[in-house]
């Protein structure tokens, strides 16, 4: 049985979620303003580049590869790059192509927002509605019965398990996850927006290269190869409160141009390298 608070707190990060989305479009609105135009393309991107490309790519893979997990090493550099290349080159042609009237702060920022924000909605129902029905199957006792004939019977124990094991604690550091993922994602849309504003391919590679190393642990979870969630998610936050940093500290904190300087906040690793690349 799956008690009755894990089964309310399985709907914490889903509502978290939206609220954030919603969030960091009024508070972003409010401090640089929101450009609708990026912000859409930002999650739709997120959606296209995502979901649909990088996951036929993943799907030819696992097929080719049915005992990936076994090679969590090479498996990890596989996703963490796969991941690197279909986002930021996926934000590189939107900002080129798309959105080439919205080369400002104020157009990162949306982008960002959009793509964070639809990623931090999408991924919480994809991945937290299946257990919510899969409890409630198991609640009822008909989730071996509802499931039989469509999974082989290993798989069903495997959910079993897994709903089981997942207790509070789980969902509720899903929020914090996204939270700090949401800032992690503008600072990646920032980063590639300076790639084309200042003609500079290297710096999407810089960026590709920056996200697979923040992915490439996650594949340890992934295949169960490491178990302590804290650890992740202390590291994920990180990552995401680097850029919060920037946010809360900085004045005017970035100005992008093609011509002139990019000035930035101290404290955002990130962002400060951004600082010196642009004098190059």
């Amino acid at each position: 049985m799956v008690s009755t608070a894990t089964i309310i707190s399985m709907f914490v990060p889903i509502v978290f979620a939206f609220v954030l989305f919603i969030g960091l479009i009024l508070y972003y609105r409010k401090k640089t303003g929101i450009a609708v135009k990026p912000l859409i393309a930002g999650a739709l991107g997120f959606v296209v580049f995502t979901q649909v490309l990088e996951k036929v790519l993943h799907l030819g893979v696992v097929t080719a590869f049915p005992h990936y997990a076994d090679h969590p090493w090479l498996f990890g550099l596989y996703g963490g790059l796969a991941a690197g290349i279909f986002e930021e080159l996926g934000r590189f042609l939107l900002f080129a192509w798309l959105l080439k009237k919205f080369h400002d702060y104020k157009g990162g920022i949306s982008f960002g927002v959009g793509w964070g924000g639809i990623e931090a909605v999408l991924l919480m129902l994809m991945m937290i509605v299946p257990n919510i029905l899969f409890a409630t199957m198991m609640n009822a006792g008909t989730l071996e019965k509802s499931l039989a004939g469509q999974i082989p019977t290993d798989q069903i124990t495997a959910i079993k398990e897994t709903v089981l094991n997942n207790g509070i604690s789980f969902y509720l550091l899903a929020c914090v996850e996204r939270f700090f993922a949401a800032f992690i994602q503008i600072a990646f849309s920032l980063w590639v927006l300076i790639a084309v504003v200042k003609k500079k391919f290297v710096y999407v590679i810089y960026a590709i290269l920056i996200h697979a190393a923040f992915d490439f642990p996650l594949v340890f979870v992934q295949t169960g190869h490491f178990t302590n969630i804290w650890v992740v998610e202390l590291y994920v936050a990180i990552g995401g409160a680097d850029r919060l940093l920037v946010d809360q500290e900085g004045q005017g904190i970035v100005t992008i141009t093609r011509k002139g300087p990019l000035c930035v906040a101290k404290g955002s690793f990130i962002l400060a390298r951004l600082k010196s690349f642009s004098s190059q």
